[in-house]
């Protein structure tokens, strides 16, 4: 989708270009109203204005979402980032204008789960969980990455990437940021946008015009919300992140990777 915030109007392009500045503007009654709007096309609009008027609101909002953020899933979906770029990093793909084939990507994931392996007894995963995003984001294993990366400039970066990005970390992780790192709170914002410049301009080729969605929130609402609740990490928030998961529990359909899921009462 265009739209890729559950906390503001951002499209992809514009929180690529300005990344740290937005503020939360969406609601549950907005969402129920640009849905109702989408549903009924009041102005006969074609599907493009319709969703363009909505922002991209096109689901009808049946469980009541807080505009906040889940300190777990921001983890995990930062992770997932890092271990991409990690990999474009062994590719050196900032010095490339071709499109790499599948095999060299395959290549460099492997070289990286391999090296991962060896220094951190990190083992590869299927999809990224809770335990290997802690365990992946910090200074060791961004030093076993860096072996892998052939120009010490990049290395450089890299290191300072996964540097701001640990000092940030804590702020939405803690229960009570203000008491528990009042000097990462501090140094937020100056590290996301220290952060947001290095994403612009050393690894341009990853962000141009795009940007992910946590990354985005990461960027540009923990400190409104550390601001307005006091905590991102004392409660698990973010509505129906895990939505899919506990419906197919309550189904008792596991993730359907077994049959032993009938023995459950």
């Amino acid at each position: 989708s265009t739209y890729i915030c559950t906390l503001c109007d951002s499209t992809r392009a514009d929180a690529s270009k300005n990344m740290v500045l937005h503020s939360i503007t969406r609601s549950h009654q907005e969402n129920l109203e640009r849905y109702e709007l989408w549903r009924t096309n009041p102005y006969s609009e074609s599907a493009d204005e319709l969703r363009d008027r909505v922002k991209g609101v096109s689901a009808k909002p049946f469980m009541e979402t807080q505009p906040t953020l889940d300190a777990l899933h921001c983890d995990i979906g930062n992770a997932t980032e890092f271990y991409k770029i990690f990999q474009d990093e062994i590719g050196e793909m900032h010095a490339r204008t071709d499109v790499p084939k599948r095999e060299e990507r395959r290549q460099w994931r492997a070289a990286l789960d391999k090296q991962l392996r060896k220094k951190m007894k990190l083992k590869p995963v299927m999809r990224m969980n809770g335990n290997y995003a802690r365990r992946l984001m910090t200074t060791e294993a961004v030093e076993a990455v860096c072996e892998l990366v052939p120009s010490e400039a990049r290395r450089q970066a890299l290191r300072e990437l996964v540097a701001l990005y640990l000092q940030m970390k804590p702020v939405w992780r803690s229960t009570w940021p203000a008491r528990e790192c009042p000097d990462q709170l501090c140094r937020y914002s100056f590290n996301s946008q220290r952060f947001a410049e290095l994403l612009s301009s050393t690894f341009k080729y990853r962000y141009d015009g795009k940007i992910t969605n946590y990354l985005h929130k990461t960027l540009a609402h923990v400190p409104e919300i550390v601001e307005r609740d006091g905590s991102i990490g004392a409660w698990a928030s973010e509505g129906n992140e895990s939505g899919n998961k506990l419906f197919r529990r309550f189904r008792k359909m596991n993730a359907r990777q077994s049959k032993s899921f009938e023995l459950e009462d």
